[in-house]
């Protein structure tokens, strides 16, 4: 059963472009190899490490999302750590987020025919939602100013009880 996988690699930075071009494409046959597929492949440039490895600093980051049977994974993973152009490489499990039909990721309903996400009262209805005012006021009472006046009287309250602060 072929299962849905993202591979993130860094290549080497001393190899140009056409190099790194060559490298992509040995890499989906090695996929292709294991009798899976590569379904989109991205070049992400060359960019920054956030720390060395293998003394590089810089690196060109691709990414493949590619579906591959579960067994062969240790094997091409263990293929890409023994090729040298390949600095870095990780394998996750691709997350497939299946929305609800007729809905979008908010779960406001989408009107189809008219390819508008939702109705004039739905949208009136958001709105509404979210000019509810923040129940908390950050007014003080007008009756308290600094809350000082009391402090005397709690410190001759103590003092007749026989109470030290």
């Amino acid at each position: 059963m072929l299962r849905e996988y993202e591979l993130f690699y860094i290549v080497r930075p001393d190899l140009d472009e056409e190099q790194v071009r060559v490298a992509m494409d040995e890499i989906a046959n090695l996929v292709a190899g294991h009798g899976g597929e590569v379904t989109k492949s991205s070049l992400w440039g060359r960019r920054r490490l956030a720390y060395t490895i293998a003394g590089f600093t810089d690196g060109y980051y691709v990414l493949k999302e590619m579906a591959l049977p579960g067994e062969k994974l240790r094997d091409l993973e263990r293929q890409l750590t023994l090729d040298e152009r390949v600095i870095r490489q990780l394998i996750t499990l691709r997350q497939v987020y299946l929305l609800p039909e007729g809905e979008d990721r908010r779960g406001r309903v989408r009107n189809k025919a008219r390819g508008q996400e939702q109705s004039d009262e739905a949208e009136a209805a958001e709105e509404e939602s979210e000019a509810v005012e923040d129940p908390i006021d950050d007014e003080q009472p007008d009756d308290i100013e600094s809350g000082t006046e009391d402090v005397p009287e709690a410190v001759a309250i103590a003092a007749e009880s026989g109470e030290e602060e």
